[in-house]
């Protein structure tokens, strides 16, 4: 077993295979050529970009719809003032005695039964008792959801939501 102390066999860099058979020169270029690669993943991407879309989903052309006239939303609105006087929007004219709300908050809900939300507007000054009384004749009456209604500070960012 013959073994090279020096000279041309200890360089490990170096290929022991000529570059060009039948010369003595031993420096190969080893690096890889990417071009070729970058090249398939390019047309890769540009049949995925195609094709995706055209498999997401379908489109429908919505039939147009005419009614006599515009539904109107009315929502149930509980209005609590500084004085703590109570308010319903829409369904009374001016404030509401407190023995008279559950009664004109049946009359509200009378004619939906099956949207029992309440939103509540109440001033920042009037007490917490004004407030859960509210809330309790609102059970009662059979409301499900209470949402409040509050104002957002001048300045602060709104959070974005959906909607």
């Amino acid at each position: 077993m013959a073994m090279s102390v020096g000279g041309r066999g200890a360089d490990l860099s170096r290929s022991a295979v000529p570059a060009v058979p039948g010369s003595d020169d031993l420096n190969v270029n080893a690096d890889i050529n990417v071009t070729p690669m970058a090249d398939v993943m390019l047309v890769l991407l540009i049949i995925f970009m195609v094709v995706t879309p055209a498999l997401a989903g379908y489109t429908a052309i919505l039939p147009l719809a005419r009614t006599a006239a515009p539904e109107r939303e009315e929502r149930v609105t509980l209005g609590i003032d500084r004085q703590g006087r109570y308010f319903v929007e829409r369904f009374a004219q001016g404030p509401v005695p407190v023995e008279r709300l559950e009664q004109v908050l049946r009359q509200a809900y009378a004619t939906r039964p099956e949207d029992h939300v309440l939103y509540l507007k109440a001033d920042r000054e009037v007490g917490y008792d004004k407030v859960l009384t509210a809330i309790d004749i609102a059970r009662r009456v059979g409301v499900r959801r209470i949402g409040a209604i509050t104002e957002v500070p001048k300045g602060a960012a709104r959070a974005s939501g959906g909607g």
